[in-house]
């Protein structure tokens, strides 16, 4: 699996989650807001560290800021949706948003970056999709820790 292929497949996980939420019952998705922040925080920190810094050689104008802009809006609703799982209301509207801002991104990303980035060689990325994945899950870990996952309920 190259990179690309990793990160496609990132963004059908964090789809199924989206769709798992929806049908789970309430006392279940809590714990379902954890992962899908996991999943969106692995995908953001993978993008922002090593594919990003790449696809700016390639991919001129404002495209690449704008999906920085875009990861920045989604780690705010992440960090709300950690506070707030336990207060259904409030979860359900984060949810929500933070669907609609992640839907937007991943179709913008298959549309207009990942076509053009397909086209660099592998090696460009310098990490193998392995190894990039480990990485960015110690890193993840760290954000994670910074956004109060482990926040205990009311």
């Amino acid at each position: 699996m190259d990179v690309i292929d990793l990160l496609i497949q990132q963004h059908r996980d964090v789809e199924a989650l989206f769709e798992a939420y929806r049908a789970a019952p309430d006392d279940e998705r809590p714990e379902l807001c954890v992962r899908l922040a996991e999943a969106l925080t692995l995908h953001s920190t993978i993008e922002e560290r090593w594919v990003y810094p790449l696809a700016r050689s390639v991919i001129h104008g404002p495209r690449i800021d704008f999906a920085v802009e875009e990861h920045g809006e989604m780690t705010q609703l992440i960090s709300e949706l950690l506070h707030v799982r336990w207060e259904q209301r409030r979860r359900e509207a984060t949810v929500r948003q933070l669907e609609a801002v992640a839907a937007h991104h991943l179709a913008e990303e298959e549309r207009d970056v990942y076509p053009r980035l397909r086209k660099m060689e592998a090696s460009a990325f310098g990490l193998s999709s392995t190894e990039l994945d480990r990485s960015a899950s110690d890193a993840r870990r760290e954000a994670l820790r910074q956004l109060a996952v482990s926040a205990p309920p009311p």
